[in-house]
């Protein structure tokens, strides 16, 4: 069943085009990754999903449903999103990730058994429990993903749109955020949209891949078929080469710095 439509999408700020006529469906349960390089548009693709950055043609559906006939709080029910990490956040961690519960409540709504099992849900998956009474600021970059990701769970959306989650963490960090990000898709079924520099995590990972150049659709499809598809070098402007990885078998990508 498709979750998220978006059908010939045209951005432009002050008569700079900054998206032309995108076009991608994405599933319930699906995982969808977009690469390219910086201010190839990625990020303003995000922030048209969510509504923030007007769109000046081109057509977005929910469920079928036009993405205008929603307000802003019914949109909140269906997408969240997680970016890198924001400047320092004076608050404590359960009370961020509470704030997630706000398109459920009206102003004089109470905190409810509802609001809980949300809460307690996001922590446990998100296993965050040993830091709930700290304060944002003092968390690793790794922790406040993954508190980002409990807000973000305890909103119940649908569909979870991450901008470069695992952008300014360590190895070790990376791979727990990724593999959170996973068992999300895999075992709890939410919808994942993916703005990633890691084009191996990309291919290995995602179900599907975007991949975006100046603003336009350069590939789309199955993201196990993107390195049989000679594309890497125009997508980066930069030589690759594939081989196959020791422990999976999978082909995967690697820079090449050989010149001619």
């Amino acid at each position: 069943m498709t979750l998220f439509s978006v059908s010939d999408l045209s951005i432009q700020i002050d008569n700079k085009p900054l998206l032309d006529s995108i076009s991608f469906d994405v599933s319930e349960g699906d995982y969808l990754c977009i690469l390219g390089q910086n201010g190839a548009g990625k990020s303003t693709l995000l922030k048209s999903l969510m509504g923030i950055t007007p769109v000046n043609s081109g057509r977005i559906t929910i469920d079928k449903c036009p993405f205008k006939a929603f307000s802003q709080k019914q949109l909140a029910r269906t997408v969240s999103y997680v970016g890198q990490r924001p400047p320092a956040i004076d608050m404590i961690v359960s009370d961020f990730i509470r704030l997630g519960r706000y398109p459920h409540h009206d102003a004089f709504a109470v905190w409810s058994k509802s609001d809980q099992s949300a809460f307690d849900s996001a922590v446990v998956l998100t296993d965050i429990d040993a830091f709930l009474n700290r304060h944002c600021a003092t968390l690793s970059g790794g922790e406040f993903q993954r508190v980002q990701i409990a807000a973000a769970l305890c909103q119940q959306a649908r569909l979870l749109l991450l901008d470069e989650p695992t952008s300014s963490l360590d190895p070790h960090h990376q791979g727990e955020v990724h593999a959170l990000i996973q068992q999300l898709n895999q075992a709890h079924h939410i919808t994942i949209i993916e703005v990633t520099h890691d084009l191996n995590h990309a291919i290995q990972h995602s179900r599907h891949i975007l991949a975006l150049k100046s603003g336009k659709t350069l590939w789309y499809g199955d993201s196990d078929a993107l390195l049989a598809a000679p594309i890497l070098s125009q997508l980066y402007d930069h030589p690759f080469v594939t081989l196959t990885h020791p422990e999976t078998n999978q082909l995967i990508a690697l820079s090449s710095e050989i010149t001619r």
